[in-house]
């Protein structure tokens, strides 16, 4: 009975592993590569092999395994330093946006590849997420290169008002 125990919870705490997986992307940058729209040929060009025996909607297939066939072209060199990992780096990722038989379908029959698909990659790459650095300058009629003079605008003075009483305002709930 021990042993039931002890291997039940084993089992529930490997379990527990898998269920807290890390998504896709996580911890790194995804970048948008391309917006694509396709006609029939344009699929059947990329999508190469047969259709496996049992597929329910044969056209569906072609046109994901024609836009995956496509997308793991771009796959690889998601980057990386430091040892810092980030799980599918590199790996492309395979939206599909259109036509609404394809993405919005009830049952299999409705799609047809000559009807063409449109789609987006997004890639995933090893680097932190991106953020926007803004560099701020105050210029004044003294600054190096500065020939003409310089009004600052009427906000500018406003903002330094609106700031010294929010300071004030947070040192009184302090106290």
């Amino acid at each position: 009975m021990r042993k039931l125990v002890i291997a039940l919870t084993a089992a529930t705490a490997l379990l527990s592993l898998s269920a807290h997986a890390v998504p896709w992307c996580h911890g790194g940058t995804i970048v948008h590569i391309q917006t694509a729209s396709w006609t029939g040929p344009q699929i059947l060009a990329n999508f190469y092999g047969a259709v496996p025996a049992g597929v329910a909607d044969p056209e569906v297939y072609k046109a994901f395994t024609a836009t995956s066939n496509y997308a793991s072209t771009f796959s690889g060199g998601g980057g990386g330093f430091g040892g810092y990992s980030v799980p599918g780096s590199g790996t492309v990722r395979v939206t599909q946006t259109g036509p609404y038989t394809l993405t919005n379908m009830v049952g299999p029959g409705y799609y047809y590849v000559n009807q063409g698909v449109q789609f987006k990659l997004h890639k995933c790459y090893t680097i932190p997420p991106l953020v926007g650095v803004k560099e701020v300058v105050r210029m004044s009629p003294d600054s190096p290169g500065s020939n003409t003079p310089f009004e600052p605008l009427p906000e500018v003075e406003a903002v330094k008002q609106y700031w010294s009483v929010a300071e004030k305002e947070v040192l009184e709930l302090k106290k």
